[in-house]
């Protein structure tokens, strides 16, 4: 069956996951700068200005989305001007460590041989990289200020992109890793005010989300965990023999296919949910039927 997924829908999808990776290289590089281990080249995985950082691809769609768009809600605005106050603080911290890694050595040698003028130049230069290391430890502190703002706000950004099919299979497939960013409890308050029915919407709308991609085996098997802990749910239950069916139909199991598209066939059920699958289920059963019988021949 499935549906094509909009451009937009996946830049939003896109967004949200390079915003969770520039929280984490915020982690990551203040954690090597406590320990002293952090150069030059790995914080330019997290900013750097030729596009190859995380946070200056995170600039780049937060302006190709909201800059210039006359649709975008305020909270994206914002969530623009954070990420680009974030991406200048964070190329100042860069200048900085550039600084402290290149010029400090230098500083160091030996000026014996240097003419007085060339000693004071070098000393200068010495005081100004000291500077540096400052600014750097001043830098982190406004970095750290900004990522834990900019990760709040991200919330918002989710809740506003509710609706994106995508979604549902994201939130589901990065649990682990929004867990550990909102903690258990600020992660079941996000499903809770998305969905009204929180984790086992948040299943049935992964599942759905699956089913639509054509990807049967995963869908069937969420659907599966619904009607386990949820008996009465009959929408899960037809999706997931309708699911069955098509997984069964690619496994060239043609004859268990054909018995569960005709049970999700018979089945009475609401027309908000089986009006959509019920063209598709009707060709797939005539289909099965002409297979089953040209096994027979």
């Amino acid at each position: 069956m499935g549906i094509t997924t909009t451009n937009l829908e996946k830049k939003q999808i896109d967004l949200i996951k390079e915003s969770i990776c520039v929280y984490e290289k915020v982690k990551y590089c203040k954690s090597l700068f406590r320990d002293e281990q952090l150069y030059f080249s790995t914080i330019e995985d997290f900013v750097d200005d030729r596009g190859k950082s995380c946070l200056f691809r995170l600039k780049e769609m937060c302006h190709d989305l909201f800059r210039n768009s006359s649709e975008a809600n305020y909270k994206e605005k914002l969530y623009d001007i954070t990420v680009g106050y974030t991406f200048h603080e964070a190329m100042k911290l860069r200048e900085n460590l550039y600084q402290l890694e290149y010029y400090r050595p230098q500083c160091d040698m030996t000026i014996q041989s240097l003419s007085e003028q060339e000693k004071k130049i070098v000393n200068e230069i010495g005081v100004l990289v000291k500077k540096a290391k400052t600014r750097l430890k001043e830098g982190f502190k406004e970095i750290t200020v900004l990522n834990d703002e900019l990760i709040r706000q991200l919330k918002d950004i989710i809740f506003l992109y509710r609706g994106n099919y995508l979604l549902p299979r994201f939130l589901y497939e990065h649990e682990k890793q929004l867990t550990r960013i909102y903690g258990r409890k600020g992660f079941e308050d996000l499903l809770q005010t998305m969905y009204a029915d929180g984790r086992s919407l948040l299943i049935f709308r992964t599942a759905s989300s699956y089913l639509e991609s054509d990807y049967y085996e995963t869908a069937r098997s969420l659907f599966k965990r619904i009607t386990r802990t949820d008996s009465k749910n009959k929408a899960a239950l037809f999706l997931y023999l309708y699911a069955s069916a098509y997984y069964f139909y690619f496994k060239s199991m043609f004859t268990r296919a054909l018995m569960l598209a005709e049970k999700a066939h018979e089945m009475k059920i609401d027309d908000t949910i089986k009006g959509g699958y019920d063209q598709s289920l009707t060709k797939l059963i005539a289909d099965l039927s002409r297979e089953i019988k040209k096994k027979k021949k």
